[in-house]
């Protein structure tokens, strides 16, 4: 006695081949979230803190947190500047700006951070000097840096011109620090510099990503 029955369904019916792109492009997406989730999180966190410090940020037409809309373009000389304040200098702010290159004898105070090699600290930031245009650093004798009492209220002379007269520190929050820049003259000039984190967020994701 024979017997017959229905053909048999296939074991993925029409439905689930129908969903499979769909299925692909989330998991490529889940993927994608995975491989770049440092840079993301690096990302996530410098627009936190952009947007607690107030700075503007804009994507596309979207736009959060206040924004100056001011310009400055190098080389834009017109007489006709259509945004709001601005104006010719009459002398005194270009004087102002030239006395200081003379003042610091075009030796002007730099530094560079990375992410901290040492416990407890955030960045590991190198401080030196480096000459303006034109200028050298032959006339420098010595720098001697001070960074307040965090550091003990210490002095750290440096004496290497050929690197800059550098110091090494490390740190977990920003500072102001002094540097008394020694001529071979005798003459002596205090430079300072506010030694900021806010390219730290920027110096995390380089370094997570080489």
């Amino acid at each position: 006695m024979t017997t017959t029955t229905e053909s048999a369904k296939p074991f993925f019916d029409s439905a689930f081949w129908s969903a499979v792109p769909s299925i692909v492009w989330v998991l490529l997406i889940v993927g994608l979230v995975w491989w770049l989730r440092a840079e993301l999180k690096a990302l996530l966190s410098s627009l936190i803190s952009r947007l607690k410090s107030g700075g503007p940020i804009k994507v596309g037409s979207f736009e959060i947190g206040p924004a100056s809309g001011m310009v400055a373009a190098p080389g834009d000389f017109s007489n006709e500047d259509t945004r709001v304040g601005v104006y010719i200098d009459d002398g005194i702010r270009a004087k102002e700006r030239d006395g200081l290159y003379q003042v610091a004898r075009d030796v002007m105070l730099v530094h560079r951070i990375q992410r901290s090699s040492q416990e407890r600290q955030l960045y590991d930031i190198l401080i030196y000097v480096i000459p303006h245009k034109g200028a050298s650093l032959a006339g420098v004798s010595k720098v001697e840096y001070f960074f307040g009492h965090h550091w003990g209220n210490k002095i750290y002379p440096s004496n290497d011109r050929s690197r800059g007269f550098p110091v090494v520190t490390a740190a977990y929050g920003p500072f102001l620090c002094t540097a008394r820049v020694f001529f071979n003259d005798g003459a002596a000039v205090t430079l300072s510099r506010y030694i900021d984190f806010e390219m730290g967020a920027l110096t995390q994701a380089a370094s997570k990503s080489a």
